[in-house]
């Protein structure tokens, strides 16, 4: 993929991320920045940590392949 097509998909990742945060912070009815905040971490933190073990598995599959 070109570096323009990686930025247009991080950033509708970013949008939906957004958008995703303000329903949540609307839905509760606390519309601080604080709560903004609060919410839009803890969704990056929940999206992360199995990006982030998906990407471990994937790693050591890849090293456990090129070993062979």
């Amino acid at each position: 993929m070109k570096k323009i097509e990686w930025l247009i998909a991080a950033l509708l990742i970013l949008i939906g991320l957004i958008c995703l945060t303000v329903s949540s912070t609307v839905m509760w009815g606390t519309e601080s920045i604080e709560t903004y905040l609060k919410t839009f971490i803890q969704l990056c933190l929940w999206m992360g940590i199995p990006i982030l073990i998906i990407g471990i598995i994937y790693i050591l599959f890849l090293k456990k392949r090129k070993d062979k």
